[in-house]
């Protein structure tokens, strides 16, 4: 028996730290009780299994734990790498690649079990566990008596996993000394190339930033042990030569590589890349040839998010500035395919979803600029820079709730449920469906779980039949919305409850309930709306602010009739209309969502007295570029960042459906515009 991942980590949390309340734990770690309490369960089956001394608790819910083990686990300063530390089952993964990737002798299982301190037994899981993460990369593992165990692939898929596996091990507890001790470098070596790095910076006015600088000298170190061995990169058409031999980074390889012989020039040329895409700072950042125009592009997509976001950005040129800096690098591991995937980076892309999604649309200079699509978790990056400064500039995104489904009953039922659910709730973040197998291991945080059969979890729990009709559905919604965030059937579409009524209700039952509730959301809607910080939609379109017109003369007087329902409520003056008339003599694309729908808009300085949102339908259209014409029409009036942003949001998910646009287009009644705006407000 081995350690999982989780219950190492707590393991080690309660040894160096023994006073530590379970509920400490829990917050610590983002664990429920019972999984804290199923990893004490297993922490004490292993101790068990190995002789040691179990870990007792009182009634008071203090841990009570021998000497034994902190003499023999406990992390101390000074203590060998090996000595005593539990490497989880991850950690191994990492060294058996790490193994794999370094040794110069055939491996066998004896060599793994021996360097992991575990049973062959553990190590052949540990194998299946670590061929899973080859894959990625396009790699395997292979077995043959003559070699043992190995890597195929291409070398360039190899090197890419290599540095993802040093970058990782050398996060470990004394993760350095791991690294030294299965590439066979000794600390000599190491310190070696640090002095020469040292030099380098010195020389060329570079500057590599603390953590790069720790692990440059190993990847170089094992850079240069592969070229040796012959193990070269053959498909060099990944790398440009006249891109990078003209970078101050290729000099600096240049000195590192002196007095090492044949050098190939396209290993010369990696090991630049490794450079490039370290984080290095330059103190002379734009006398670089590439760096104007790699800041025009970045300034260009900033501006594209200012104009899609409708939102002027504070500190603008700072944050400019650090996306520069940020960027450099990324360029050279977007151009290469050298980014990593950055699971953690996931959650925050959560956290700032409107920001993310319009900042996936306002790269598209950059990707102009680089030549070629930019990978989801360098734009995550990009948004974690904007959302970050929004936030330091007083405006906060809300995160999703999450939202489990568990169905016993196979793949296709609980993908219909999953699906189901995911209609009913788009304000929920869900996961995959689980079995209750998986859910009972669950270890990533969730609100609210849906399931056809009870649970034991302390979030909120609704059952649900697998198949539930249209009334069903109104009746969980409403359920759901009261549990989670206490609101009362306000929160539900009043369409979706009038075809439930229309559907099951009597035919003399039908005008009074109608009727009776639309007079109850009416006044559930003005009262929510007065309470609001954040906005959807259908707050701010509504029949009233819709102006429907067969044609127009020109750009200009679309926008004054756009904007006359914000007049006529004193949303905005006059001198703003104007001034948007004068910022857009013609219809820029970069206020056209999608090709589809026009937000013309200015500061709010210039004439915003209260946030809103009016409509122009142009039955015609109106001429945007030789292949398309605009039906619709949006003035957008904003006192901050935050109060339109949700609401900007779903216009632009609104702007995707060119079909919906198009009915939209030839609709006779503010009304039946108003129903799809709806539709889209949630």
């Amino acid at each position: 028996m081995y350690l999982d991942e989780r219950s190492n980590l707590i393991f080690k949390e309660v040894l160096s730290n023994p006073d530590i309340s379970n509920i400490k734990l829990e917050n610590k770690y983002a664990l429920s009780r019972r999984q804290v309490s199923y990893s004490f369960n297993k922490i004490n089956n292993w101790l068990e299994d190995n002789n040691y001394p179990t870990i007792r608790r009182t009634n008071s819910g203090k841990f009570i734990i021998s000497p034994t083990l902190i003499d023999l686990f406990a992390e101390k300063v000074g203590e060998s790498a090996s000595a005593n530390y539990i490497l989880s089952e991850k950690e191994r993964a990492q060294l058996i690649l790490l193994l794999l990737l370094s040794s110069e002798e055939e491996l066998s299982l004896a060599h793994f079990s021996i360097e992991l301190e575990v049973s062959k037994n553990t190590v052949l899981r540990d194998i299946k566990y670590t061929q899973i993460l080859v894959r990625t990369y396009q790699l395997e593992i292979v077995y043959s008596r003559m070699y043992g165990y190995d890597i195929i692939g291409s070398e360039w898929n190899k090197r890419k996993l290599l540095m993802k596996v040093l970058q990782v091990i050398m996060g470990f507890y004394k993760g350095e000394q791991y690294i030294q001790r299965v590439i066979q470098i000794s600390s000599e070596e190491i310190e070696k190339i640090k002095m020469q790095m040292e030099d380098v910076e010195k020389q060329l006015h570079l500057q590599f930033i603390d953590e790069k600088m720790k692990l440059l000298p190993y990847i170089i170190a094992i850079l240069l042990k592969r070229i040796k061995k012959g193990k070269l990169i053959t498909d060099s058409y990944h790398i440009d030569y006249e891109e990078l031999s003209d970078t101050k980074e290729y000099e600096a390889a240049e000195i590192l590589i002196q007095g090492v012989e044949k050098i190939p020039k396209v290993e010369r040329l990696f090991i630049t890349l490794q450079l490039l895409t370290s984080n290095v700072l330059s103190n002379q950042f734009l006398t670089d040839k590439e760096m104007p125009q790699l800041t025009k592009a970045l300034r260009d997509s900033l501006d594209l998010f200012e104009k899609k976001a409708c939102i002027t950005l504070k500190g603008r040129e700072e944050l400019l500035n650090k996306l520069v800096l940020h960027m450099k690098p990324a360029y050279y591991r977007i151009k290469y395919h050298l980014t990593t995937d950055y699971t953690l980076i996931e959650k925050v892309s959560e956290e700032f979803e409107a920001i993310h999604y319009i900042v996936k649309d306002a790269i598209k200079p950059f990707e102009q600029y680089i030549g070629c699509e930019i990978p989801e978790s360098e734009i995550m990056f990009i948004t974690i820079f904007i959302g970050g400064h929004l936030i330091n500039s007083g405006e906060r995104i809300q995160a999703k709730k999450k939202a489990v489904v568990v169905c016993p009953n196979g793949v296709s039922i609980s993908h219909l449920m999953e699906h189901t659910l995911r209609d009913l709730f788009p304000e929920f973040y869900f996961y995959q469906a689980l079995s209750i197998r998986e859910f009972e291991k669950l270890e990533f945080e969730y609100d609210l779980v849906f399931s056809p059969v009870p649970l034991q979890t302390e979030k909120h729990l609704f059952i649900i039949d697998q198949f539930i009709s249209d009334f069903e559905k109104l009746q969980l919604r409403q359920r759901v919305m009261k549990g989670i965030f206490g609101l009362d059937s306000s929160v539900i579409n009043i369409e979706q409850l009038i075809h439930v009524i229309e559907k099951h209700a009597k035919v003399e039952e039908k005008q009074s309930l109608e009727k009776a509730l639309q007079n109850y959301f009416s006044f559930q809607a003005t009262n929510e709306i007065s309470q609001k910080s954040e906005f959807v939609l259908s707050d701010f379109i509504t029949p009233e602010t819709i102006v429907l017109q067969e044609r127009v003369e020109d750009w200009k007087e679309a926008i004054a009739l756009a904007a006359g329902p914000l007049l006529q409520k004193g949303a905005v003056t006059k001198p703003y209309v104007e001034v948007i008339q004068k910022q857009y003599p013609k219809m820029s694309p970069h206020i056209v969502l999608r090709l589809n729908i026009a937000i013309p808009h200015a500061s709010p300085e210039d004439g915003v007295n209260r946030v809103g949102m009016s409509l122009l339908r142009i039955k015609e259209g109106l001429e945007f570029d030789d292949q398309h014409k605009v039906h619709l029409v949006v003035v957008i009036a904003a006192l901050d960042k935050k109060k339109h942003l949700n609401a900007l949001l779903q216009l632009m998910k609104l702007a995707d459906q060119t079909d919906v646009i198009n009915e939209m287009a030839q609709m006779e009644h503010q009304n039946d515009i108003y129903k799809v705006i709806q539709e889209y407000s949630v």
